[in-house]
């Protein structure tokens, strides 16, 4: 855009200084977003003549990706600002399907470019007020008319003196009271900073759950629905990070206080909204506040049938993004407004499952595998539906509550699924590597795969910790402290991000333990910090502080395996054996993976048993024999053939 540079518009009660980016009414000023600023200027700058919708989106949006809507967005907030009446307008008059004309009479008043020219207008006003006094007597002008000239006029600048009683009084006093304001205007111009610290800029954004616009007609899965879909548009924006669902989820409570969760996340901005179903409406509303001061940076309110929160949803990504002022590539916007399903009923039911996905336990995993299925019968295309049915597979392998013959097939045939409808989804592409490292330990896919997912998705923490894990495993330690860093950096309150686990692979024992300890200041009950603390005093021979924390670490058949296995590095063997039949006697009722059992014989010196349980392991593509190569707690079993034998089955048992 290219409006009059340094010019001051005055229509009706309005003042218009585009050097100050300000609109006045009389005194007070009228905060306007800079977008709908600009808008307005535009407008006003070319009063009187038709401004066409191409015209304005082509010349304000030159950067960005917006659709008709953003323009009808701005338009209605400087009809609001002004007052202005869209069916009797006094401002901006529509022209029905084609742009916007400006019909204000609109006086221009170019700013001066030097000081000559502030001391010309000075000298103007001094000259109007010796002619008005020749017309008028002082002591005959009211209090607020009066004006004594200075003692030393100016009349030495080349300014025609107007005639004998040439302009009428009330014309002079016009005159001489807008020249003042001028005056004072240009004063205040020239005394300003020659510059002026620029805005915070907008890096980071948290969106948290949205709230019901009453306390009892929640929908939680809506709620948290509506921002995690946001979250994932939004994560296309490489230009700004935004805080996974996992880390806002939290923030349901109603009486949250949004520029505190966003203190806490450490985010430049928050977006909150409020949401609600009415029969077959749905109404939003929803704000993006500066964290630093609580400025609101954009607001707005829908009120539409439910089956276009699609384009709710279109239009909230593209304001943020306009507002935030990103530039975005081609591809970020055809991502910015994508839809992945047009089936209001496959997406209700998607968000549902991504609500008990979140949940994290088994009960909640499979009632999220229900919920995908229901959505992927609705919309078979549905690529985020397999994306998330995948998820909620791995998770169940992962957290050994099934076996991962099991879960991970499944996962992989979902993700393929997703992949071959949508390639871009960066989410699939981490989770499919995931799998490939954790359970086919096709090693070289799965970095493909990662690499894949950070490229489309630069802001995605998961990717950057699963990535991490894959250096580790790979003994690329340097570049797996590297990746761990970045998700750390996207996603700084995650306890995965923080919990120290490649640096304990990396056998730097001390870092590990001061990463997992700042873990426990954000979760306290976070089990895996506990068993890295506490394996990494067991390796520093910290036996005492190393079984005190993995005593704190929530049960669970690793957690329970690790305390057994510091036991028995502790001397404490009869201590170790109960733990072990304790498992044993647990793997009759539910599955337990053998590989914490192999963890306890190894610790015992039972390498016989140990490597009958490493085999097991093997047959059941356990997720923990991916680290097998660097993992020291199975440093006691290096020396012993069997040991590289089983390493050589890993490392070539790619893609079987």
């Amino acid at each position: 855009m290219s409006p009059a540079v340094n010019r001051i518009y005055r229509f009706a009660d309005f003042t218009l200084d585009t050097s100050e980016h300000r609109l006045l009414r009389g005194g007070r000023e009228i905060y306007l977003p800079p977008r709908t600023f600009e808008t307005l200027v535009y407008l006003v700058d070319r009063h009187g003549h038709l401004v066409k919708k191409n015209e304005l989106l082509d010349t304000l949006w030159a950067d960005a990706f917006v659709t008709e809507n953003a323009l009808t967005r701005c338009i209605k907030e400087v009809r609001e600002a002004l007052e202005d009446d869209a069916h009797q307008p006094r401002y901006i008059k529509t022209i029905h399907r084609v742009g916007y004309k400006f019909i204000a009479d609109v006086e221009e008043i170019p700013l001066p470019s030097s000081y000559d020219e502030l001391k010309e207008l000075a000298a103007t006003k001094v000259l109007l007020t010796e002619q008005l006094e020749r017309e008028t007597p002082l002591e005959n002008l009211e209090p607020a008319e009066r004006v004594v000239p200075p003692a030393e006029p100016v009349h030495d600048l080349p300014i025609e003196q107007p005639g004998p009683r040439s302009l009428p009084q009330t014309v002079l006093r016009a005159a001489i009271a807008g020249v003042a304001v001028v005056g004072l205007m240009l004063l205040a111009y020239f005394l300003r900073p020659k510059q002026m610290p620029p805005p915070a800029q907008i890096r980071s954004i948290a969106v948290l759950p949205f709230k019901p616009l009453v306390a009892d007609a929640r929908d939680e899965s809506l709620e948290l629905g509506m921002a995690d879909t946001l979250i994932t548009t939004l994560r296309n924006v490489s230009q700004i990070t935004v805080r996974p669902t996992s880390a806002v989820r939290k923030y349901r409570a109603l009486d949250q206080d949004a520029l505190a969760a966003g203190r806490e996340q450490r985010v430049d901005a928050v977006l909150e909204g409020t949401i609600q179903k009415l029969g077959d409406r749905i109404r939003v509303t929803v704000r993006l506040l500066r964290v630093a001061d609580g400025a609101q940076l954009w607001a707005d309110k829908f009120d539409q049938e439910s089956t276009d929160i699609f384009l709710i949803q279109d239009s909230i990504s593209e304001q943020v993004a306009g507002t935030v002022a990103v530039k975005l590539t081609g591809e970020q916007r055809e991502l910015l407004t994508k839809r992945y399903t047009t089936n209001i009923e496959a997406y209700q039911l998607y968000l549902k499952g991504r609500y008990f996905l979140n949940k994290s336990t088994e009960e909640d995993f499979r009632k999220s595998i229900e919920y995908f299925q229901q959505a992927l019968e609705k919309d078979p295309n549905y690529a985020l539906a397999d994306a998330g049915l995948a998820d909620s597979y791995a998770q169940l392998g992962s957290y050994d509550l099934i076996q991962t013959k099991d879960s991970f097939p499944r996962a992989r045939t979902a993700l393929t699924r997703a992949l071959e409808r949508d390639g871009k989804l960066g989410e699939a592409h981490a989770s499919f590597g995931f799998i490939l490292m954790n359970y086919y330990w096709d090693w070289t896919e799965a970095e493909r795969q990662f690499k894949q997912a950070i490229d489309l998705n630069p802001n995605y923490a998961m990717a950057h910790n699963w990535y991490s894990q894959y250096l580790a495993f790979m003994g690329r330690s340097e570049e797996a402290i590297r990746e761990a860093k970045r998700a750390e950096e996207i996603d700084p309150l995650s306890p995965w991000n923080n919990s120290g686990f490649v640096s304990f692979l990396a056998r730097q024992y001390d870092d590990a333990i001061r990463a997992s300890q700042n873990t426990l200041e954000l979760d306290p009950n976070f089990a895996v910090a506990h068993m890295i603390i506490g394996l990494s005093y067991v390796q520093k021979k910290m036996y005492d502080e190393g079984i005190s924390e993995l005593q704190r670490a929530k049960a669970n058949p690793d957690s329970r395996a690790l305390l057994a296995y510091a036991y028995a590095a502790a001397g404490r063997k009869s201590e170790a054996r109960k733990i072990l039949d304790e498992l044993e006697q647990l793997s009759k009722q539910k599955y337990v993976s053998p590989f914490p059992i192999a963890v306890v014989y190894t610790g015992l010196g039972d390498n016989d048993r140990a490597f009958e349980a490493l085999e097991k392991a093997y047959a059941e593509r356990s997720w923990g024999m991916g680290m097998l190569e660097v993992n020291p707690v199975f440093d006691p079993l290096r020396a012993d053939p069997r040991f590289a034998v089983l390493l050589r089955h890993v490392n070539s048992a790619s893609g079987a």
